[in-house]
């Protein structure tokens, strides 16, 4: 029997990305981002680095199905899990109990143990916990869902900021060690938290950039290349 294809993500040359507005029967469409050739993503880590406003958002949240692109076609092959910079939740709820919530007794499980790795304290109100820790908790439940599914597109926005260097660095190598059928698309600004990524995404003058990481260079090489 043939094995299910990887998960992937494919955006075709002339999509756009933006939003709309105005009343609906006067919509106007402002265009932030458009790809000027097909791009197309497999498993691994793949970084996301562009000025604020540059669109990386509004493209991340089309990816997601949240947003419609302007035009053109995009295709993610897999189930998508979609994480914001920030938790929008009952702020009563404790991270145990959201854990308990969302997530079968495997990937619970899991998730209590990354919950110990990280020295986040599940039993504490989301509402008192410092930014660190809810992005902890965002971290923890993105990673611990990935444990239910085989073949995951998880796209994530701005997932270190406020973390410490050493939680960093430990969810950096976290997800160095993760699964080969997870596609990771991650917008970064602690650019040198990382030290190895599979390619690049950037925004320049208002056209997607993409790239693999070249062999035998740093992602950051590879970055400034994108600029010129």
């Amino acid at each position: 029997m043939a094995s299910d294809p990887a998960p992937s993500i494919d955006i075709e040359p002339g999509t756009r990305f933006g939003y709309q507005s105005g009343p609906i029967w006067k919509k106007k469409s402002k265009v932030l981002v458009e790809a000027g050739e097909k791009v197309r993503v497999g498993p691994g880590l793949h970084l996301f680095v562009a000025p604020n406003g540059a669109g990386k958002t509004t493209l991340i949240r089309s990816l997601a199905g949240l947003l419609q692109p302007i035009s053109g076609c995009l295709s993610v092959n897999g189930t998508v899990h979609y994480f914001a910079d920030e938790l929008r939740m009952d702020p009563e709820l404790k991270p145990k109990a959201l854990f308990r919530s969302v997530l079968g007794s495997e990937a619970r499980e899991h998730a209590m143990k990354l919950a110990d790795t990280l020295k986040l304290s599940v039993t504490t109100p989301i509402s008192k916990l410092s930014r660190g820790n809810r992005q902890k908790t965002i971290l923890i439940l993105a990673e611990s869902q990935l444990q239910q599914v085989k073949r995951s597109v998880l796209l994530m926005d701005e997932p270190l900021s406020g973390l410490d260097a050493e939680t960093r660095e430990q969810v950096v190598d976290l997800w160095a060690k993760s699964s080969t059928q997870v596609v990771r698309l991650v917008i970064m600004h602690e650019l040198e938290s990382v030290h190895h990524a599979d390619s690049l995404f950037t925004i320049h003058s208002g056209a997607l950039r993409h790239t693999s990481t070249k062999s035998g260079s740093s992602w950051m090489d590879t970055y400034h290349s994108l600029q010129k």
